[in-house]
């Protein structure tokens, strides 16, 4: 075996080994120092979208010059990083890749579209955009997720009928202390139900948020199949209760 294939330089192995620990910190500082030295947000922005990027390509430069430099001395060493260098592009690649993978797929079966309602997991929502690596999501609260098309398929996705899905509003209201918590989180529980727009599928949600000297506040959150309904439904709440603080107050005087 020609020894000039095995001979390499211990001292190689450390300088570059060093660079390569000054490199890791030098990325790990800057990325914690950028959001303090930019001030401005969309650049801020900017950086924080491509500095993955920006990070992966310094690395590839450096083991490029790497098995550059080993190629001269130890060609086992320079076939090693190579096969390393195939090994992390391919993983990169398969990362990258993937969510296109897995939409094009899930749009392949065409079983769904814009505006279907849907349930993956625990989480229901309106389709809003059907997109190239992210399924954009409404949920019935107003909030937007994008799921990436990998995570999609790995739940079963239920298709929910408009009519089925329960939307959802919240409000507080004040309340005197004229009756204790606990009877007045079950009638106001009760009022909501004896409204004809409430859903029966879903029960309200009252919760006590807050207690002073004067009276309770409550946090309500009603659920209806239709979002017009909600305003007549808080109104009705609101009035009920007023009416009833208002008739302590005259009982009083």
């Amino acid at each position: 075996m020609n020894t000039a294939i095995t001979n390499f330089s211990n001292f190689e192995l450390l300088i570059f080994g060093s660079i390569a620990g000054v490199l890791f910190v030098v990325l790990f500082v800057l990325k914690k120092l950028l959001p303090f030295l930019i001030k401005r947000q969309s650049i801020q922005s900017l950086l924080k979208q491509y500095m993955p990027l920006i990070e992966l390509f310094i690395w590839v430069l450096f083991i490029l010059i790497t098995i550059q430099q080993f190629s001269d001395s130890n060609h086992y060493y320079s076939i090693g990083l190579f096969v390393l260098l195939m090994l992390g592009g391919v993983w990169v690649l398969w990362f990258s890749v993937r969510d296109f993978i897995a939409g094009a797929l899930f749009k392949a079966n065409n079983d769904f579209k814009e505006n279907d309602i849907i349930q993956i997991a625990n989480f229901e929502g309106k389709i809003m955009e059907l997109g190239s690596r992210m399924l954009k999501i409404e949920s019935d609260h107003g909030e937007v997720i994008f799921m990436p098309y990998s995570k999609v398929s790995e739940h079963t996705i239920i298709k929910v009928h408009p009519g089925e899905m329960v939307l959802s509003h919240s409000f507080t209201i004040r309340t005197n202390k004229e009756e204790k918590i606990e009877f007045q989180l079950e009638k106001i529980k009760f009022d909501v139900l004896s409204l004809p727009w409430s859903s029966i599928k879903k029960s309200p949600k009252i919760e006590i948020i807050h207690e002073d000297e004067d009276g309770y506040i409550f946090e309500v959150k009603l659920y209806s199949l239709e979002k017009q309904y909600f305003f007549k439904m808080e109104q009705a709440i609101r009035k009920k209760f007023e009416m009833n603080e208002r008739a302590s107050l005259k009982g009083f005087s």
